[in-house]
């Protein structure tokens, strides 16, 4: 038997392959998840909720109460735009499923998250990189504008960004609209660390973009990785094809899943993202404190809960040589060519592990 064509360039991420170096008790600061308890107050709300009714079917793009609840998120968003997924990464599949076509450019940001390129693969679309500097942050809007300018039908980045917590200022917002609408490129912002955030809340940047989905969920703001629930707003013009997509991809996402979210959006569930940001804000004191010393080898961004660190060497054997050492990290060049030669590290894990794990990395990297 031979796998299909469309798998062919898709590889298992260096995450996955790194983790494999690491002794069964090692500490993982790798995989892009928040590792603290979920809240009590929405472990309560589920067992209240699970008790009172039985789980069912949900139409395909969701629980009308809760396809309005995250609609209200938004100024300008209509419910029938909503599309309830199981997690932001269907999202994205959907998404540019129901948008792009075999041979269709779509442009990606370097460094920039794995999944988008392996699904843009997976869809056989062309990819177009728009790299940053060599500092991760900056970016070079000749470049960009005349790579963007080469027939690119759509456009996905994070925002945050994962891995380097870039923000677009509003001016450079505008900039990057202004270039898509004229050149009618489709824009995919995905928004799942917009609550992870050490500065006044992300403003509303991409309202003046003409043709746009917005992908969003719970996995990090509520520590909800495991309830898998994910959200698009989609163009009107494609909301019956994107859920048309869902149904089958995966039907609907779990009800009892669902009826949390509706909770968690509420006033009183938004405590528990308001938990899960201050046990994150005392892990970057952590980070900040330790890496004083070491201010020209990191990046500490005012959002999401990494940081990226700069490496002398392969930063694909020095990933393998700390898994060996107990900590997981992930290797720049998982994210694309300008972040080889840095480290990405995930801080949301309990301070005590965190502290041992820095004080490991640090040592390695740093004092040898």
């Amino acid at each position: 038997m031979i796998e299909a064509k469309r798998l062919h360039t898709v590889e298992l991420s260096l995450i996955r392959q790194i983790s494999q170096f690491a002794p069964s008790d090692a500490i993982n600061l790798a995989l892009g998840e928040l590792q603290f308890p979920l809240s009590n107050l929405l472990r309560q709300k589920a067992i209240e909720i699970l008790q009172e009714e039985t789980p069912r079917y949900t139409p395909n793009a969701g629980i009308p109460e809760l396809r309005e609840a995250i609609a209200n998120l938004y100024p300008y968003a209509k419910t029938e735009n909503v599309c309830v997924c199981n997690g932001v990464e269907e999202a994205i599949f959907i998404s540019l499923l129901s948008s792009l076509n075999p041979g269709d450019k779509i442009a990606i940001p370097d460094p920039e998250y794995t999944a988008y390129s392996a699904i843009a693969n997976i869809l056989e679309a062309s990819i177009i990189r728009l790299p940053f500097g060599s500092n991760l942050l900056s970016i070079n809007w000749e470049l960009w504008e005349k790579l963007l300018k080469q027939n690119v039908k759509m456009l996905i980045f994070s925002h945050p960004s994962n891995p380097s917590g870039h923000i677009f200022t509003q001016e450079e917002a505008k900039r990057l609209i202004n270039i898509c609408n004229i050149n009618k490129i489709i824009l995919v912002v995905d928004e799942v660390y917009s609550r992870l955030i050490f500065k006044p809340s992300l403003p509303e940047l991409f309202t003046d973009a003409e043709s746009i989905f917005l992908l969003n969920g719970l996995s990090k703001s509520h520590c909800m990785s495991g309830w898998r629930i994910g959200w698009v707003i989609s163009p009107s013009e494609l909301s019956a094809s994107v859920i048309k997509a869902r149904q089958y991809v995966s039907t609907c996402s779990n009800w009892l899943s669902q009826k949390l979210a509706i909770f968690a959006l509420s006033e009183e569930g938004m405590k528990a993202a308001d938990e899960v940001l201050a046990q994150l804000s005392e892990c970057r004191s952590l980070v900040l404190k330790k890496f004083q010393d070491f201010a020209d080898k990191v990046l500490i961004p005012e959002a999401t809960c990494y940081i990226m660190l700069k490496v002398d060497g392969n930063d694909l054997s020095i990933a393998q040589k700390l898994a060996n050492k107990g900590v997981v990290t992930v290797p720049g060049q998982a994210f694309g060519e300008v972040s080889k030669g840095w480290l990405r590290i995930n801080y949301a894990v309990p301070i005590d592990k965190l502290e041992f794990a820095l004080d490991i990395i640090i040592n390695e990297l740093y004092l040898h």
